[in-house]
């Protein structure tokens, strides 16, 4: 029985783009792509075969009144014009990341420092005010940066998610670790239970980490500080086998006559 050839990729074979393409088919190459420079539409294959098509399908009666001179003359023309509209697009890109990025720094302060969201308004008010006398060119750079309640709301929570990812990777590499609970309440005089982990990885480095916040909004018996430890377990994915020992604030729903742990 004969072995069947595998078949390759079109797209995954490197061809090089011939510059010949440009005055005859009115192409030119951006990031190993062909790109169209009557139209802006790419072609993935850098094949002269999908290029003349695209040219003759899209394009079929344009430059033939033209000598092969004005030919190469508008190509260039097209080129440049292309490059420039490119550099512009990455200027902008780079400007919007720029904001993103400001928008993110500024949530995380006001995060950390338990500020209200309603400040960030006040914070660009404060930006803009300092833009206008120290490089007022700039002014519209600071304008970019969106630091509305909403905004900052969602910001916030992505830092949230992302913390929670970092965290959740870390703690799945403890050979052995430890808890530590305490219970309080907060403004609202809720009872939250607040869960710490100290860990060893493989390579003896200790970490040592809120692992959860968990509120508890009726009863606070040792019964319910246990689900919501057990919720910390499943979310975060910890195997119960690894953990070694349990310290307490020596609250009375932990240390009664029926202990839990």
């Amino acid at each position: 029985m004969t072995k069947q050839k595998k078949k390759t990729k079109v797209d995954s074979e490197r061809r090089a783009f011939n510059k010949d393409w440009i005055p005859k088919y009115f192409f030119t190459e951006i990031d190993n792509k062909g790109v169209c420079l009557l139209c802006n539409q790419s072609v993935a294959v850098l094949k002269e075969y999908n290029i003349s098509r695209h040219n003759a399908t899209k394009h079929g009666n344009y430059g033939n009144n033209l000598s092969e001179a004005e030919r190469q003359t508008r190509a260039t023309e097209l080129d440049r014009k292309l490059a420039r509209q490119q550099k512009v697009l990455v200027k902008s890109t780079l400007a919007q990341k720029s904001s993103t990025h400001a928008s993110f720094m500024v949530a995380y302060h006001i995060a950390k420092h338990s500020k209200l969201f309603s400040d960030g308004e006040f914070i660009k008010k404060c930006m803009l005010d300092v833009a206008d006398q120290v490089c007022p060119e700039k002014r519209q750079t600071f304008e970019e940066v969106s630091l509305s309640r909403r905004t900052l709301a969602r910001r916030i929570e992505t830092i949230g998610e992302n913390l929670t990812s970092q965290l959740k990777g870390l703690v799945l590499s403890f050979q052995l670790f430890s808890l530590t609970l305490d219970e309080s309440t907060d403004v609202d005089d809720t009872a939250q239970l607040l869960i710490f982990v100290r860990g060893i990885s493989e390579n003896f480095e200790i970490t040592e980490e809120l692992l959860s916040m968990e509120s508890m909004k009726d009863t606070t018996t040792g019964g319910d500080i246990f689900e919501c430890v057990e919720n910390a377990f499943r979310t975060m994915e910890l195997p119960w086998q690894k953990m070694v020992s349990v310290t307490t604030d020596a609250c009375p729903s932990l240390t009664g006559r029926m202990l839990v742990y």
